[in-house]
């Protein structure tokens, strides 16, 4: 009977220290997830919510976009956060058609096109963000549709 008990209770404490230290739970107790995506690509930085954070972070205010000019590689992704009191609609130059970076067109929004456009296609107000995924190398203006003196400039190597 000991015996038994015995295995019982090591089958559960290592069972414990498995689940305490996988990849998936060490944010759930409060330890540093290692910096691998489901896909395994190594260096991507996890943010506190246990997503990948994006290669580019812009903050939006109501005096426009910082840093307004960052550059990524090919693939990556920026996220617009809106820290400002009004709305931002991040949309590719030029306004108001948003066709210079490929395949982009505010008359896809709104249509089944609309995922791969890089066009927010609405407003999003404080605290919210928008991301969009670059697979076009080449420097691409933008602006908030909204008020359209708000640009910068996305760098994607």
């Amino acid at each position: 009977m000991k015996k038994l008990l015995f295995i019982v209770l090591a089958i559960v404490v290592v069972g414990v220290v498995v689940f305490l230290f996988s990849k998936n739970n060490r944010r759930f107790i409060g330890l540093p997830v290692p910096a691998q995506s489901p896909t395994g690509e190594k260096g991507l930085p996890y943010g506190d919510d246990g997503l990948i954070m994006p290669a580019g972070i812009v903050t939006y205010t109501n005096v426009g976009y910082s840093p307004s000019t960052p550059t990524i590689q090919k693939g990556q992704t920026v996220a617009w956060k809106n820290k400002g009191s009004s709305l931002m609609w991040i949309a590719s130059a030029m306004h108001p058609t948003h066709k210079i970076y490929p395949d982009s067109d505010v008359a896809k929004c709104g249509t089944s096109l609309q995922a791969g456009i890089f066009d927010a296609c609405k407003g999003y107000g404080a605290g919210e963000s928008w991301e969009f995924k670059f697979d076009e190398r080449g420097t691409w203006k933008y602006h908030n549709h909204l008020q359209s003196n708000h640009t910068g400039t996305i760098t994607v190597e």
